[in-house]
């Protein structure tokens, strides 16, 4: 049944001197810190300088859908034999955020640039990887009801290892 609950994530929050909210990961008891990096401070009526700066709740979902994304795409270049580890397979992701009018920040736009170190005969597959792997990402698919995802291939051919 494509509805039925098989886990559920639990992770334990507590807020701190606002804006910094801990984050408690349930699996390893790995804390992470939320805050406000200076403009998203200023948009909350925070005065400069005057509270730490730590990655906010949007940097963090665009590092975790970006994070699934790479590790999706890196599965599917590796069905098609292709390298996706270490130096071979790196991104970059960009998150656009705008205000909505009534005044909440919203996450508009991810947009992840792939940098692939292949191949030249590989291009192909990996361009079809790249056409077909947002959709089998958890994080991807969770959210592009209401975040647009966009994923771009860099693709950097490199020459054929020498065979002895």
């Amino acid at each position: 049944m494509a509805d039925e609950t098989i886990h559920h994530v639990h992770v334990h929050l507590t807020r701190e001197q606002p804006p910094i909210r801990k984050a408690v990961m349930q699996m390893t008891g790995t804390p992470v810190t939320f805050g406000v990096p200076g403009w998203q401070g200023e948009h909350y009526g925070f005065e400069p300088g005057t509270v730490e700066e730590h990655p906010g709740t949007l940097d963090y979902l665009v590092a975790s859908v970006a994070g699934c994304l790479i590790g999706t795409f890196g599965g599917t270049l590796k069905a098609r034999g292709i390298t996706a580890s270490g130096d071979a397979l790196t991104c970059d992701a960009d998150g656009e955020v705008v205000v909505d009018p009534d005044g909440v920040l919203r996450l508009r736009k991810i947009i992840v640039t792939y940098h692939l170190k292949a191949e030249e005969e590989q291009r192909a597959a990996a361009e079809r990887c790249n056409s077909i792997h947002a959709h089998h990402c958890p994080n991807a698919r969770s959210v592009a009801a209401a975040i647009e995802i966009v994923t771009e291939l860099d693709f950097q051919p490199v020459q054929a290892a020498a065979t002895a």
